[in-house]
């Protein structure tokens, strides 16, 4: 098969997500590999996201579905990959865009690395009202059997993700019973078995602003990380790591707390957590009035 024969299915879910959607899909149009269709999955929005869509209708590669009912986003996911009909799906989230080559830097490594069942880049963060990026990460991201380093090091983005479609044939699909970690565990679960392959330059923009569903839910992000976590931690191969995933759960919970008035507690997971940068900037924010803190999580969003 040649390569621009293959064709990539692109999934955008979508609920009241009209405010950055326009960019969203100007990065998709302007994509060099033109051989893809958008599956755009409405969840039941109250916006103005249809009508952004059916700007872009006259495209016969954009598709659109609407939800019979509002269902979590993995649920979401689940259901547009039904839509499908591509040899590849990739992911992108309403508030994020691409680099204008996303899709033909993924094609031309899949179509050299066989055995690689999925794949992830860099990103850039872009901060909307600072209107300024920075580069995700610095560290070099590996290939092939990545399964050690996400266990102690995860750095895939839902919107950097691109997986062949046969996965999805022969694996169970995200669990739609989580609202924020659905793509890590699933993720996870595919570097268990899989191969994938990164790319360290940055292919994305991640937009972080005052709406974020994550950044507005770090209490529901503790509660799922821990549901996994309980779930996974005595099996293999995630038995082997099982100190790193436990740290991490420390983290957030931290992080969910650092805004209450549980010092005491606070101030005991803290001191437990290990030794790194990151202990430092906790107990700084520890000795922050919760004023200050919340001051500057408005301003840095």
């Amino acid at each position: 098969m040649k390569l621009n024969e293959k064709k990539v299915s692109i999934i955008v879910n979508c609920y009241n997500g009209g405010k950055y959607l326009k960019n969203c899909l100007d990065s998709i149009k302007k994509q060099s590999y033109r051989n893809y269709e958008l599956i755009f999955w409405d969840n039941k929005s109250q916006d103005n996201s249809k009508e952004i869509f059916l700007n872009f209708i006259d495209d016969k590669r954009f598709k659109y579905f609407k939800s019979d009912s509002h269902t979590t986003l993995y649920e979401a996911r689940n259901l547009a990959i039904e839509k499908t009909s591509g040899d590849y799906i990739a992911f992108l989230d309403t508030d994020d865009w691409w680099v204008e080559d996303y899709l033909l830097n993924r094609i031309k490594i899949f179509n050299e690395k066989e055995d690689h069942i999925f794949s992830f880049s860099n990103c850039y963060h872009y901060f909307q009202r600072k209107k300024k990026k920075k580069v995700f990460t610095k560290t070099i991201i590996p290939s092939g059997d990545i399964f050690e380093f996400l266990s102690k090091n995860y750095l895939v983005k839902i919107s950097c993700l691109m997986i062949r479609k046969q996965v999805f044939i022969n694996e169970k699909k995200f669990n739609k019973n989580f609202s924020i970690i659905g793509d890590f565990e699933f993720v996870m679960r595919l570097a268990a078995k899989y191969k994938g392959f990164s790319i360290n330059k940055p292919q994305a923009y991640i937009r972080f602003h005052s709406q974020n569903f994550l950044s507005n839910n770090r209490g529901m992000f503790y509660d799922e990380y821990k549901s996994w976590y309980e779930a996974v931690k005595d099996i293999e191969p995630y038995i082997i790591y099982k100190k790193y995933y436990k740290n991490y759960l420390l983290y957030l919970k931290i992080v969910k707390n650092i805004l209450k008035d549980k010092k005491k507690e606070l101030l005991s997971d803290i001191l437990r957590y290990p030794l790194s940068l990151n202990k430092f900037k906790l107990f700084f924010l520890f000795l922050l009035p919760k004023k200050i803190i919340s001051y500057l999580n408005e301003k840095y969003y």
